[in-house]
């Protein structure tokens, strides 16, 4: 039987490198045969509560670590790998959920051992930056080739570039496991059939039209209610989005995966409103939304517009400049028939992204791919 470990050296990162680790563990349920191995700073930190719940789940080996660095993070998990082969501790799959690439790339022929059939690293960007650098480019390319080694990317958007740059190699879509078996969360909350509740949920930063968006409803309190809710990426974002702070809807606090979906859950629209982004990549919003059963409001590209016009989970907004006040006041009331088409729209992208067959797929992929 395969042994896997899965590794995140991005785990202490602010965001969602932790919670989607853990979403992934909880998809895959207890299972003897994997372990996850996880870089700590301090004994009692913010992640604590999502150690505690991985531990109960599986296996969590963890090594030092002094920064929340991917490339210190990706290192070390594999001088923590060297220490596991010395101790005798058996395993003959590895899966990367996120890397430094670059340096994995450089690093792993120095700790390859032969009883490893399969290293697969998920990706979650482009591959430009790598393509500008011919070092970089041939240093990716070796590592491609090699027998054991595949790379996993999580929109067909992005393996159609991936393989653009880097023809006949192993390069695969992965599909993601952010939404749990119990997976849809209500409140008791009727909704309101002359006010819509819009939300802007997670970390606070540019690039979310944050600075658009809001002006818009403290102009005029009729498009709706705004609920601007998070903790600021760093103190740059909170210099850059200090208009925020008067903002009668924002809540700055960090939310726990609980205070997320609660938040979500009190919405009639989540805003996905994106423009400092690569629309190729997935949005974990997108997966919170489906969990707490509601629309989304995003652009018409990349990776949400396809899912939006694939599933009808939402509402494509125009990404050129209109009257956006005007679209906002146009959008389906929570209690009308077109807001409950969007609600079936809702369900069946949850439907096509949740489940044991989703679960079946990704472990098909990492295990025997």
């Amino acid at each position: 039987m395969s042994k896997l470990i899965i590794i995140q050296p991005w785990f202490l990162a602010l965001g969602h490198p932790a919670q989607s680790l853990l979403n992934t563990a909880k998809a895959i349920g207890i299972n003897t045969n994997i372990s996850y191995l996880i870089p700590f700073k301090d004994k009692l930190d913010s992640f604590d509560s999502i150690r505690s719940d991985l531990k109960n789940i599986g296996e969590v080996i963890t090594y030092p670590v002094r920064s929340d660095s991917l490339r210190e993070g990706t290192l070390k998990s594999l001088i923590s790998i060297r220490k596991l082969w010395s101790s005798d501790y058996a395993f003959d799959r590895i899966f990367f959920l996120d890397a430094h690439l670059i340096l994995l790339s450089l690093l792993w022929p120095f700790f390859y051992k032969k009883k490893i059939k399969r290293l697969g690293v998920l990706y979650l960007a482009g591959p430009e930056v790598i393509a500008k650098s011919r070092l970089k480019k041939a240093l990716v390319n070796r590592f491609l080739q090699r027998e054991e080694v595949i790379l996993f990317l999580r929109t067909d958007e992005l393996v159609c570039d991936w393989q653009k740059v880097f023809p006949k190699n192993k390069i695969k879509c992965l599909p993601s496991l952010e939404i749990p078996s119990k997976h849809i969360l209500s409140l008791d909350r009727q909704p309101n059939n002359h006010t819509i509740n819009f939300g802007i949920i997670g970390q606070i930063r540019t690039g979310k039209s944050i600075e658009r968006i809001v002006p818009l409803f403290e102009q005029d309190p009729s498009i709706g209610n705004l609920t601007v809710v998070g903790a600021f990426a760093d103190n740059a974002q909170r210099i850059a989005l200090a208009m925020l702070i008067s903002f009668e809807g924002f809540q700055e606090k960090f939310l726990t995966e609980d205070e997320l979906l609660k938040s979500a859950a009190m919405q009639d629209y989540l805003l996905m409103l994106y423009d400092k982004w690569d629309s190729r990549m997935e949005s974990a919003i997108m997966f919170v939304a489906a969990r707490v059963n509601k629309p989304v409001i995003v652009y018409d590209r990349g990776w949400s517009g396809r899912m939006v016009r694939t599933y009808g989970n939402g509402v494509l907004a125009p990404s050129e400049n209109i009257d956006f006040t005007k679209f906002l006041k146009k959008l389906p009331m929570p209690n009308s028939d077109e807001y409950k088409k969007l609600i079936e729209g809702v369900s069946k992208f949850r439907e096509a992204h949740a489940g044991q067959r989703i679960t079946d797929i990704f472990l098909k992929e990492i295990l025997y791919s």
